[in-house]
């Protein structure tokens, strides 16, 4: 295990350091003042300030603002990382790119603060508790942690659209449906929620032949703004849960959820 730093590295430093160091398999940290543009699902853009740069020889990206744990913007593995110096500004700019789906993250560099080349050796496997199992175990055994008054009926019911992972009934015997997370909540998960609720809203399954109210909880450590001004627009309901939150995973938190 090695570390090199470099303190305020030339541009030419950055992408010399950055190019080489993902190729030999080693992790690269950058200080940097920049500003982010995304462009894949949607598009977006991110001004000018101070950010922590992650970049890993399997194609991890990570931009990180000084406050909260988790990326304002990220590409999983899978993808590639390369960096090269402007022609116009002559400043480093940082591309990190994946083809299914096609995204494109680039970090146009402002100002290098501190650069770190880091040649890690980690082969030891994550022991995680806290599974979406976990917590479908500890909700079932204690649906009031959601709603005082709530009772499952089934687990794992079956529909059209898939399982859904709770039906119950609250304290006025009004049909719930619970979609539970054990990452923080997309829109794809409230869109999923939305269709369970239809369906027994509409009751598409024929389980009396008649329409009825049916509410819709969706359950995990956290929500953006944007996903929760969803589900009440939508007159479904979010429940943080963060005693079960763990390392996300999946689709992009992109700079189409900054708020």
């Amino acid at each position: 295990m090695t570390a090199e730093r470099y303190p305020s590295p030339e541009a030419e430093t950055v992408a010399s350091v950055v190019g080489e160091a993902l190729h030999e398999g080693a992790i690269v940290t950058a200080e940097v003042r920049c500003e982010v543009e995304y462009d894949g699902r949607t598009s977006g853009y991110l001004g000018p300030g101070d950010r922590l740069l992650v970049a890993k020889p399997d194609g991890t990206f990570l931009v990180h603002k000084p406050t909260n744990h988790k990326p304002v913007n990220w590409m999983p593995s899978g993808g590639t990382v390369t960096a090269s110096v402007g022609e116009a500004s002559g400043d480093p700019v940082i591309v990190a790119r994946r083809t299914d789906p096609r995204e494109r993250v680039e970090v146009r560099v402002r100002e290098t603060y501190g650069l770190t080349r880091f040649d890690a050796e980690d082969g030891v496997a994550y022991e995680e508790s806290g599974t979406e199992a976990e917590m479908h175990e500890y909700i079932a055994a204690n649906p009031e942690e959601l709603e005082a008054g709530l009772r499952i009926v089934e687990h794992e019911r079956e529909t059209k659209y898939g399982f859904l992972d709770f039906y119950a009934k609250d304290a006025e015997g009004t049909p719930v449906v619970v979609e539970v997370k054990r990452v923080q909540a997309t829109l794809t998960h409230f869109d999923q929620l939305k269709r369970y609720v239809n369906v027994f809203a509409g009751d598409e399954d024929g389980v009396d032949g008649t329409a009825r109210s049916v509410r819709g909880l969706l359950v995990a450590p956290s929500a953006s703004e944007r996903v929760k001004r969803a589900c009440r627009d939508a007159g479904l309901e979010f429940v943080a849960f963060p005693d079960f939150e763990t390392e996300a995973e999946g689709a992009n938190a992109s700079l189409a959820d900054f708020e």
